[in-house]
Order: structure tokens, then C-alpha cells, then sequence
């Protein structure tokens, strides 16, 4: 079984699957109710390359700043996962952004053993690039009107 992040990584350099990247570790960082900083970082660091592939310089600018505020705090839990951090600040400052992980080399050699029994994709490059339009955005949409529901109810 692989880990939440292995997976966002072999995502991330096989596929340049950056919305996927960001769906597997939400799930991981929702299940450990928002506490991983180094989760939400690498979330973000993937939601900057699905705007940067899209022509999005703009949103993907923007997360990357919001990357820059939060990564000293997330630099130990980054590094626990194997995060080479010196590296990866570095990689912050470089347009366009790093196709590649910044990984440490025990877990660089890791990941690329796991490479060569990494299914391909399937979709298309069309369809990555617009991942979010294929969607069912129904559950989110759901959960965001609940929620306005509540804070409604509680203002009054």
C-alpha cells in the first residue's frame, strides 16, 4: 500500500496529473482534520501547476506566494515525507515552476523504483488540462450550501 503522498507524487511526475495531486491528498488532509501543514502545502503546490498548465499565470503566481508564507511553518513535516526543503524553496522562485519533485535522494530513489509499475493514464491531454470541468461537483455544492444554511442560522 502506498501513502497518500508516494501517490501524490508518482501523480504528479508520471501524469502531470496535478488535479488528481490535489484530490489524493485533500482526502488525506480532510481525514486528519486539516492538521497536516505539509499536506496543505504540497496541495497548493499542485493546485499553482494546474493554473500554470492552463494559462492561469495569474492563480498560479498567487498560490505560489501563499506557498512562500507557509513553508517555513511546514518545512519539518515536508521534510519527514522526504521533501528536499533548501531545494524546493528554490524551485519556488523559478518560472515556469519544476515538473520534477524536490525530493531528498532516499526517497528519490524510492519513488523512482516505483515508477516503471505506475499505470499510464488513460485521458488525454485535453482532459487533464481541464480536469475540473469533467467533474461532479454536486457533493461540493452540497456541502457549501449546508454550511451557508448553518452560519445563517447561527447569525440569527
Amino acid at each position: 500500500m502506498t501513502t497518500p503522498f508516494t501517490q501524490y507524487t508518482l501523480l504528479f511526475e508520471c501524469h502531470a496529473d496535478y488535479f488528481e495531486c490535489h484530490e489524493v491528498l485533500e482526502e488525506a488532509w480532510q481525514a486528519g482534520n486539516r492538521a497536516s501543514l505539509g499536506y496543505a502545502v504540497l496541495i497548493q503546490y499542485a493546485v499553482a501547476h494546474y493554473h500554470a498548465r492552463r494559462g492561469n499565470e495569474i492563480g498560479a503566481r498567487k498560490s505560489i506566494a501563499a506557498l512562500h508564507r507557509k513553508l517555513d511553518f511546514a518545512a519539518d513535516e515536508l521534510q519527514s515525507l522526504g521533501v528536499d526543503i533548501p531545494q524546493f524553496k528554490r524551485d519556488l522562485t523559478i518560472w515556469p515552476l519544476s515538473t520534477v519533485l524536490p525530493l531528498e535522494p532516499t526517497t528519490r530513489a524510492r519513488i523512482e523504483r516505483l515508477k516503471h509499475a505506475f499505470a499510464p493514464t488513460d485521458l488525454s491531454f485535453e482532459e487533464l488540462v481541464h480536469k475540473h470541468l469533467y467533474r461532479d461537483r454536486s457533493p461540493v455544492v452540497k456541502e457549501r450550501l449546508r454550511a451557508l444554511e448553518a452560519r445563517n442560522k447561527a447569525k440569527k
